[in-house]
């Protein structure tokens, strides 16, 4: 491990909570909730995360979503993850969370934000971590849904740090909720959207111009457009790029094949994330050195990357200043002359 990673302070913008779900949390809270799995033992469980292929994934993520069943179960995984940021030294974290997935199953929505924000509220004290929650439309689940899904985001604006589109991207493109999003920008929260994974560069033109976009999740298909590449050149629009979660889902064979280096020579806005850490075995930290391992990105481009991420998060403009200025002084040390 790089000590100049390790120490060096963090933003992480893309981030699914139920992803930061250890095999060792998920035994436990299947047991407090008489949630029957088809794991028996921690070594089962660890063996399902080594998962072979999409199909695989969703059904270890949607288990790991089985065994939450309260507020207080979102807040021992929010505050897991937190402890993790800590010992990373993560100091600011956005977190993606839907309400749909437990509203189906009869549990009051209230439960994810109460977990969640108590989570943060715990981070906050015990280790100065700012950040806080996004409310996520499921988009394959259809307009319908996230209509409902916003009359309650919408009671609760104030706790929220924005809103999110995520899930299965190829069918559902962003056009197709463009007049819920017209509300969440009329509410005054910002919005941002999975877009350019497995899904084409108009995936992503289609966040821009139909979500009014403040942030692209992914990204990584906007290469495949000029034009496209041109505009985000010209408007830094932040994308928040997931390496490892890219490999391990096959959308490139082998992090030597990821395009995060040519998306930053190329002066896009690029930002580093883990997207579902437990699940893709690395958190950011790890994330950052696969992409310095195989990717060729230096020191500098991570730095780089570390201030976009600052620039482009939700944090409050005071909040902003703060995390600069720890950046800068870390730096300020690291590269003091020796003598």
């Amino acid at each position: 491990m790089s000590e100049f990673i390790e120490k060096l302070p963090k933003v992480e913008l893309h981030m699914h909570i139920e992803g930061a779900m250890m095999p060792d949390l998920m035994l436990q809270l299947a047991e407090k909730n008489h949630i029957k799995l088809p794991y028996q033992t921690l070594e089962e469980v660890e063996a399902a995360y080594q998962f072979k292929d999409l199909t695989a994934f969703i059904n270890l993520y949607l288990q790991g979503t089985e065994v939450i069943q309260s507020a207080e179960d979102f807040y021992v995984l929010t505050q897991s993850y937190l402890d993790r940021c800590a010992a990373q030294n993560i100091r600011h974290a956005e977190v993606f969370c839907d309400i749909r997935t437990y509203v189906e199953r009869g549990l009051p929505p209230e439960m994810v934000l109460d977990g969640i924000e108590a989570g943060f509220a715990e981070a906050r004290d015990r280790h100065g971590i700012s950040g806080g929650m996004l409310g996520t439309f499921i988009r394959h689940l259809g307009v319908d849904k996230a209509a409902e899904d916003w009359h309650f985001y919408q009671q609760h604006a104030e706790r929220l740090l924005g809103i999110g589109l995520a899930a299965i991207e190829v069918g559902y493109p962003a056009s197709q909720f463009k007049a819920i999003f017209d509300q969440v920008h009329a509410a005054g929260l910002p919005v941002v959207a999975h877009a350019g994974e497995e899904g084409p560069a108009t995936y992503i033109w289609s966040a821009i111009h139909d979500a009014g976009v403040s942030r692209i999740d992914h990204g990584i298909r906007a290469l495949d457009d000029p034009k496209l590449v041109q505009f985000l050149q010209q408007t830094q629009i932040p994308l928040t790029v997931c390496p490892c979660s890219n490999v391990s889902l096959h959308v490139f064979e082998h992090m030597n094949q990821h395009v995060i280096k040519q998306m930053l020579d190329l002066g896009l806005n690029v930002t580093i994330n883990s997207d579902d850490p437990a699940h893709f075995g690395a958190f950011l930290q790890e994330n950052m050195v696969a992409v310095q391992r195989h990717c060729g990105i230096t020191d500098d481009d991570l730095i780089r990357m570390t201030y976009n991420a600052i620039d482009a998060s939700f944090a409050d403009q005071p909040r902003k200043t703060e995390l600069s200025d720890e950046l800068d002084q870390y730096l300020e040390q690291v590269l003091a002359p020796v003598g």
